[in-house]
């Protein structure tokens, strides 16, 4: 099980979810290195300390966050930083 899971409603459709998420993902590769690659409609990304993946469907979008060990005491911070994206991304 993942040490952080959230979901979001949203209305952009599958198509404009997918390029939200790319979008992030394209982001986080060029400024921290992570990297990630799609599966049909799912994310899969690997960092320093962290994986998961975001899983983006029709009408929402699904994040789940495993951190190491070292990132374990910055899992609120970490969190809070992953519901930011998905209110500014996907609201509604």
């Amino acid at each position: 099980m993942a040490d952080i899971n959230l979901t979001r409603s949203h209305s952009l459709g599958l198509a404009d979810g997918r390029d939200a998420v790319e979008g992030v993902a394209q982001q986080l590769e060029d400024d921290l290195g992570v990297r990630y690659e799609w599966e049909e409609d799912t994310l899969y990304f690997d960092g320093q300390g962290a994986d998961g993946h975001i899983d983006v469907q029709e009408e929402s979008v699904q994040i789940a966050i495993n951190l190491s060990t070292f990132l374990q005491p910055l899992r609120g911070r970490v969190k809070t930083e992953a519901e930011g994206y998905l209110d500014r991304h996907f609201s509604g």
